[in-house]
């Protein structure tokens, strides 16, 4: 049994098929790289899996429990959690209160004693808060722990949106294309990131653009053409099939 799996998902808007009948198994440890043309239906595919779109069609299944259908929340509170495409963050917020918003969700004391500060409330503050701040020192944004998070650089907006995903302490993560607009140095750190969260155990899910990129960090690769995965394998059996060159890298890289 596959740690995460689609069966046939279908996704229609309309009389439109973002995705037809698409069947994926992601194995638990392993980083899946999701590729394809723009319009293939990659960042459906996240918005299936992390319950922000229904599928039309198929089912998706976690740990062997059917989650498709489910809302976002639900979903996130099983262990798969996403990113997005966009920077999303807090009007306003600094880093640290970024991941502190982000956090709310692991706190295990209820709302009056939060309200009454009551002891058990501030050992779990405590907890929640050092989790904040390790990943901060994580994704090396320590010096800028107390800066508005709308003024940091795009590539380090990009590292705190993957920062705040992880304070879900997820087990399945979704990356929606996470070096977009990165220069290279910039696009090799988070994937040194991304090799090291893998290592401590998380599973990922990767839409990439950046090839150089995804033959550096995915163990798997899948390809999507309008809706329909066309190709599956190690990326570079999948980097030479013939469908996919034409499909993704066009017939003027041959």
């Amino acid at each position: 049994m596959a740690y995460l799996e689609l069966k046939k998902v279908t996704k229609e808007f309309g009389k439109l098929a973002a995705l037809e009948e698409v069947s994926l198994a992601v194995e638990k440890g392993e980083i899946l790289g999701i590729v394809g043309p723009n319009g293939s239906g990659k960042t459906t595919l996240i918005n299936v899996i992390s319950g922000y779109y229904r599928p039309t069609g198929g089912a998706i299944f976690f740990h062997g429990k059917k989650i498709s259908g489910h809302r976002p929340d639900k979903i996130s509170a099983r262990g798969i959690v996403r990113t997005f495409q966009s920077n999303v963050l807090y009007e306003g917020a600094t880093v640290v209160e970024s991941m502190l918003i982000s956090s709310y969700q692991q706190y295990r004391t209820g709302h009056w004693q939060s309200f009454f500060k009551t002891r058990a409330w501030k050992e779990d503050h405590e907890r929640v808060v050092g989790r904040a701040i390790e990943l901060i020192k994580l994704f090396e944004l320590l010096n800028d722990t107390f800066l508005p998070a709308q003024g940091l650089s795009h590539g380090f907006q990009r590292l705190l949106g993957i920062a705040m995903a992880m304070t879900a302490n997820p087990s399945v993560l979704l990356l929606d294309e996470p070096t977009t607009g990165m220069n290279h140095e910039e696009a090799m750190f988070v994937v040194d990131k991304i090799k090291m969260l893998n290592e401590q155990g998380l599973t990922v899910i990767l839409i990439e653009h950046n090839m150089k990129v995804l033959m550096n960090v995915a163990t798997r690769v899948a390809v999507l053409s309008f809706g329909n995965k066309i190709a599956e394998g190690r990326p570079e059996e999948v980097m030479n099939n013939q469908e996919v060159i034409e499909a993704y890298l066009g017939t003027e890289m041959l």
